[in-house]
């Protein structure tokens, strides 16, 4: 459910089609000058942004634990420098959670995202936009993890909070979280009503949120039978380039975990993380094309799976210069237990139930060289041709 929430407040950057022979090259050199910095002794906002750099190379890669390491060690050596720095700071705790998320540690993701937040509210105060914000991630992550009654109540109170201090933009933000949330929830009046007001506080100006408050509407049809309402919704609106692609609807990915009766004591143990990497075109009518595997580790019979997951998304038709195929985007599925301590050991390991987590990579280095080169020097891009 957050996985569709995240996608449709997702940044999307517009870039050309790789060509067939193009390979996911992940580099180290973020590592190396990590390296170089703490040898030399670097100054702390340096040595917190080489270790934010070197940490997304590492999990690009799909070195988890090498990520979430290379964090870590840099909290313990920055934490100090929170009142001088509280933005680079945070960002070190933000970025931890994303990777404890992606790693099956549910308690290290909710642990740094609660102090992602901490850290803004002692340095910069609770009603800090900067501070907001981050409260909105904290509360995405925990209605991620299954408490949507604290993940709704800390929406609502940002909500309040931002009205009182004059911010509706932050509070329309808050109340369609609360619609979307409502929505998972199949509380359909309660949807309704808080996309409603998200609309109102944003002002009449706000195109934007008046397309979240349809999509909402859109699938509520949907759930009433309405087969038609993505197409009739498409065919009504249209969105700028501006970078940020809205989807209108994504079907949920199947069920990945194997029968009940193949799991031995009803105990599903699962020490592996598997991910893959997906790029795929959004076509100027908001379809998708091209969708394919630029890397995958251990995500072999799953993969069908996924990519009929991509196929099936349909975005907001886009607004685009004469010529211009579309959006080209990169996403990280990455699929794993969580992390947890059977009964009659004290080792953790990954356990129960498999879950999907999606994140953008189309800003990373899980980009190839050949990618940025023609994006640097401006090369038109061909016309994808595939099908879905």
């Amino acid at each position: 459910m957050t996985g569709l929430l995240l996608l449709l407040l997702a940044q999307v950057a517009a870039a050309p089609n790789p060509q067939t022979n193009d390979v996911i090259v992940v580099g180290r050199r973020a590592e190396k000058e990590l390296a170089a910095c703490l040898a030399r002794q670097c100054p702390p906002a340096q040595e917190v942004e080489a270790s934010l750099q070197a940490s997304v190379e590492q999990f690009a890669d799909g070195r988890y634990p090498d990520a979430r390491r290379t964090l870590q060690r840099a909290i313990d050596r920055n934490k100090r420098y929170a009142a001088t720095l509280p933005g680079p700071v945070s960002s070190l705790y933000a970025t931890l959670a994303t990777v404890a998320e992606h790693e099956g540690d549910a308690q290290l993701w909710r642990t740094a995202s609660r102090n992602n937040l901490l850290t803004l509210r002692e340095q910069l105060g609770e009603t800090n936009v900067a501070t907001m914000r981050e409260e909105l991630q904290f509360a995405d992550d925990m209605v991620s993890q299954g408490s949507w009654r604290l993940g709704d109540d800390t929406y609502a109170k940002i909500q309040r909070r931002a009205v009182a201090g004059g911010r509706n933009d932050i509070a329309a933000a808050a109340a369609f979280r609360r619609a979307w949330l409502a929505l998972a929830l199949t509380r359909t009046h309660d949807a309704e009503r808080f996309a409603d007001e998200a609309v109102t506080l944003a002002g009449p100006g706000d195109a934007t949120m008046a397309q979240l408050r349809e999509i909402v509407r859109t699938r509520i049809a949907i759930r009433k039978g309405d087969d038609g309402a993505v197409d009739a919704l498409a065919a009504r609106i249209r969105q700028a380039n501006d970078g940020r692609p809205t989807l209108l609807y994504a079907p949920p990915v199947e069920d990945i975990n194997p029968p009940p009766q193949l799991v031995d004591n009803g105990m599903q143990r699962d020490r592996g993380i598997r991910f893959a990497d997906v790029g795929y075109w959004i076509r100027p009518d908001g379809t998708v094309v091209d969708a394919e595997l630029l890397r995958t580790n251990g995500l072999g019979q799953w993969s069908p799976v996924i990519l009929k997951h991509v196929r099936a998304r349909r975005y907001v038709p886009l607004r685009l210069t004469e010529g211009q195929p579309g959006l080209y985007r990169i996403d990280r599925f990455t699929v794993r237990g969580t992390q947890s301590t059977p009964t009659g050991t004290r080792l953790s390991q990954r356990m129960g139930p498999l879950s999907v987590h999606i994140i953008d990579l189309t800003e990373t280095e899980a980009m190839s060289d050949a990618h940025r080169q023609r994006i640097a020097q401006g090369i038109p891009p061909t016309v994808p041709t595939g099908v879905n």
